[in-house]
């Protein structure tokens, strides 16, 4: 058994088409180190500039308005707002000029509860005018959320007190952007590495068959081995990833596992702080389960159909179909938590966005690993049985 796994192990990481696998992962992650990452431009940002000009201009609003009587009701409704939000404003202004950071976190966070309170249910008032580009619809709740989640992380800066930068601020520290990144497709691109690496770990043997008869093994323990290669190659993709973000680390700062990412809660319509270190430790354990998912997947249909060319277009059917039902608040009228493919994008899943925008209780972090983890054994569980037929044996 071990002379086969050996075998096996040298097989794959001297696959040409693995060998190329690792090289464009490792090019993608310099890339982005060296192109992508600095150009980063967030829509809450620290802008000096913005906020002077929103104090100036409420503050002359109110200075040529606030002595009046029997003023119209709008311009009573501004008069009574505008002055804690210029509060909150010139305290921001203030402690970024005197480099007072803490000040600078605890009057953000509660600019971004004040004026999220003030914003979310009025029909004249707007969030940041960035949430609205691009003829997006949901310009509104998306500045909710992004209000929302803003000022739950500065509030989890003030509470933790740690080393504070304007890197930090914006989100451009490695870790992060590695949270960025496992909310947005960075998952989606282990998935696709792992297809492609695993998409000829069985049928390559008919490359061999005379070699592999050396190896007196039963083709279920055959199978096991390779699903075992196939996982620690898969995972050993983050290895050329990990080059960009020791780039970013050293450009803007690493941060630290104890920082808190913003987690929102569909049935409290609130969000709570989760440490970077969870956050990233889940991920690592749900991307997991679907490594093994597709490695399932391969393994099946590379016994009953034997074509490289399907179990690509499966595995990549997997990751595609979400995109062909997902609309919008759909989680209200459908049970679209019951489809695995509704849990690809992993950091979303675990953050509570996918609940936000899909206005669902039951796409959550435990039930995702039920269901992708139930498809998975099943699948593993049909390939022993087929793998028990002659007619579907590995070395004819």
């Amino acid at each position: 058994m071990w002379a086969y796994f050996k075998w096996e192990f040298r097989q794959f990481f001297t696959n040409k088409k693995n060998i190329a696998v690792y090289v464009i992962l490792l090019f993608l992650a310099l890339y982005f180190a060296f192109k992508v990452a600095p150009i980063y431009e967030p829509i809450e940002k620290v802008d000096v500039a913005e906020m002077e000009a929103r104090f100036t201009t409420r503050d002359d609003f109110i200075k040529s308005v606030g002595n009046k009587t029997n003023v119209h009701p709008a311009v009573g409704y501004a008069l009574a707002i505008f002055p804690q939000w210029n509060e909150l404003d010139k305290a921001r202004i203030e402690a970024i000029a005197n480099k007072d950071y803490l000040k600078y976190v605890e009057a953000t966070a509660e600019w971004y509860k004040y004026s999220d309170a003030i914003i979310v249910n009025s029909g004249q008032l707007f969030y940041n005018p960035l949430y609205y580009t691009y003829g997006n619809d949901f310009g509104h709740a998306d500045g909710h959320y992004g209000y929302g989640y803003t000022g739950s992380r500065f509030t989890g800066y003030a509470e933790g007190n740690p080393e504070f930068s304007l890197e930090l601020f914006e989100e451009r520290t490695a870790l992060q952007t590695l949270q960025r990144l496992l909310n947005n497709y960075l998952p989606i691109v282990l998935f696709i590495s792992c297809i492609f690496l695993s998409v000829d770990i069985v049928l390559k043997d008919r490359r061999n068959p005379s070699l592999l008869k050396g190896f007196p093994i039963a083709d279920w323990k055959r199978l096991c081995m390779k699903g075992l290669i196939a996982f620690i190659g898969s995972v050993m993709s983050f290895i050329p990833l990990c080059v960009g973000f020791v780039i970013i680390g050293l450009q803007n700062g690493f941060g630290d596992f104890s920082l808190p990412v913003p987690i929102y809660s569909y049935i409290e319509k609130t969000f709570t702080n989760m440490s970077m270190g969870t956050f990233i430790l889940k991920n690592a354990l749900f991307i997991s389960v679907w490594i093994l998912f597709f490695i399932a997947i391969i393994l099946l249909l590379s016994l009953i159909v034997k074509a490289e060319f399907i179990n690509l277009f499966v595995s990549l059917i997997v990751i595609a179909a979400e995109w062909l039902y997902s609309n919008r608040g759909m989680g209200a009228f459908t049970d679209i938590q019951r489809y695995p493919t509704s849990y690809v994008q992993v950091g979303q899943i675990i953050s509570g966005y996918k609940n936000y925008i899909y206005e669902s209780l039951h796409l959550t972090y435990q039930n995702g690993l039920i269901i992708v983890g139930s498809c998975t054994l099943i699948m593993m569980v049909f390939t022993l049985i087929v793998s028990q037929s002659k007619r579907f044996k590995l070395i004819a």
